[in-house]
């Protein structure tokens, strides 16, 4: 971004989104935030192919701890289920990655069920991409599909992309996908003996992520990624989850919870976290979370924990030293 002239500072603010969100790559993103954050990119960079340009950079490494738990399948086969069975709990449920059998090919495919239009040919650029990571995990890194097939590309931009991908480039009316031969399927995992495998904690954080049919869960996530920037509204709130507000307290009404609920808890979570960071006061993380003033945020802390937060990060400290 910088190297073209853009401004990363602009694009996050015209999207919509927390700069900060930069320093939480693991935080979850819904899919129509994807789809803005690229566009306004793409627009930002007058660059009509700019997420076929930023894909060349990808690596599975970028997705974290779920780029590991995919590449650590003992066969593409199984990297693949995994990388589908994980979407609709990354907010990502109108999303499906679904494999087809055609003659001695596979296609796989990235399907969306969204309706929305404004950044999604980015979005499926970009996917095209890591779903070539994955494979070139088994297959070399230097693997390229038979071809691309992207949907509903304009046709001006065939060619560039497919130059810029290095292989064949189709335009298609239905599913983006690229295409291979169906021997690669059973390719085993080059560097299965060699990885030690997920810590317990790291299995947590990926069997623990809310499930599509939870709201309480969802509207959780998206309020700890506002907290990165503000003190999220219900009403925001319901914008980001597509619900009117009286919608969104009713159906958490009928599970019992409010929304004040789900900020305090999404408050917690997050202060016990940025204690964690020793080098940052009391104060600095009671304006990070909203709050007017230090004592204000302690004694909300103390209510949630029934102890100060200067006295807690004393005692974790403490039980940490050898």
């Amino acid at each position: 971004m910088t190297a073209a002239g853009g401004s990363i500072e602009r694009v996050f603010r015209r999207a919509d989104l927390p700069l900060a969100l930069l320093e939480s790559p693991d935080t979850l993103l819904p899919l129509r935030d994807h789809f803005r954050l690229l566009m306004v990119t793409s627009r930002e960079l007058h660059d009509d192919i700019f997420a076929a340009r930023l894909g060349r950079q990808t690596s599975m490494a970028g997705l974290g701890v779920f780029g590991r738990w995919v590449t650590q399948a003992p066969t593409l086969l199984e990297a693949i289920q995994r990388a589908g069975a994980s979407l609709p709990h990354m907010l990502q449920n109108a999303t499906q990655l679904v494999v087809r059998r055609d003659g001695s090919d596979i296609h796989w495919s990235y399907e969306l069920a969204d309706p929305a239009r404004d950044g999604r040919q980015q979005s499926e650029m970009l996917a095209i991409w890591y779903m070539i990571a994955v494979v070139r995990h088994f297959a070399g890194a230097r693997w390229l599909p038979n071809r691309i097939i992207l949907a509903n590309l304009p046709n001006r931009l065939r060619c560039p992309v497919g130059e810029l991908m290095g292989t064949d480039a189709a335009i298609g009316n239905g599913a983006s996908a690229i295409v291979f031969d169906r021997r690669l399927l059973t390719s085993v995992n080059p560097d299965l003996e060699q990885d030690d495998g997920l810590s317990a904690s790291e299995l947590g954080r990926i069997f623990d992520l809310p499930d599509p049919e939870d709201l309480p869960g969802r509207l959780s996530v998206l309020i700890e990624l506002e907290l990165l920037d503000r003190r999220p509204t219900l009403s925001r709130i319901g914008g980001r989850a597509g619900l009117a507000r009286r919608t969104l307290q009713r159906r958490l009404g009928d599970a019992g919870l409010s929304y004040s609920d789900l900020l305090r808890n999404a408050l917690q979570r997050r202060a016990v976290r940025l204690l964690c960071q020793t080098d940052r006061s009391i104060g600095d993380i009671a304006s990070t979370l909203g709050y007017d003033d230090p004592a204000h945020f302690s004694r909300a802390f103390e209510r949630w924990s029934g102890i100060a937060p200067t006295r807690w990060r004393r005692l974790r400290e403490a039980h940490r030293r050898p």
